[in-house]
């Protein structure tokens, strides 16, 4: 990913054998595509088990790619304010960075429940799953893991002080 856009490429085998189809296509997010502040951020974060928790569960994460000068502090974001308008989660298949798990992790937007038949996003080991958004507030979005703990990344658009 280049530091002024995402491109996500995506091949897909789908159907039963005797019908199957391949399909594919791209995605490219361009800076500014929604809202007008931009900035990229990576977060890897940790689940708390089960229990559900904001997926960017910190303040003041720094953007990237900033350029200060001496006198400059850098720009961090705000959960409650900073919203998400593109967002790549890679499930890390670890409980710590290097033990091994098999747990899923569930993802909900709009402050959603996690509970089962609630439209949860389900991120398997060592899978991707990317969305372009309207502007999702970061402090909405949640997640956890099937069970114990489980280490993910984040690589997200924000617009810095809302859309």
């Amino acid at each position: 990913m280049a530091a002024n856009k995402a491109t996500v490429n995506v091949s897909a085998s789908v159907l039963p054998d005797n019908i199957k189809v391949s399909v594919g296509g791209t995605t490219i997010y361009d800076l500014n595509d929604v809202g007008d502040n931009n900035k990229w951020i990576h977060w890897r974060g940790q689940t708390d088990g089960t229990t559900v928790r904001d997926l960017v569960n910190t303040g003041g994460v720094q953007y990237l790619n900033q350029t200060l000068d001496y006198d400059d502090t850098m720009t961090v974001t705000t959960e409650a304010d900073d919203d998400v308008v593109f967002i790549l989660i890679k499930n890390d298949a670890t409980t710590d960075g290097s033990t091994a798990s098999t747990a899923n992790l569930y993802v909900a937007l709009s402050n959603g429940n996690l509970a089962a038949n609630s439209g949860t996003i389900v991120i398997e080991p060592n899978e991707v799953w990317f969305a372009r958004l309207r502007g999702e507030a970061l402090a909405d979005i949640n997640c956890a893991s099937s069970s114990g703990d489980l280490v993910y990344d984040v690589f997200a658009v924000l617009d810095d002080g809302g859309i």
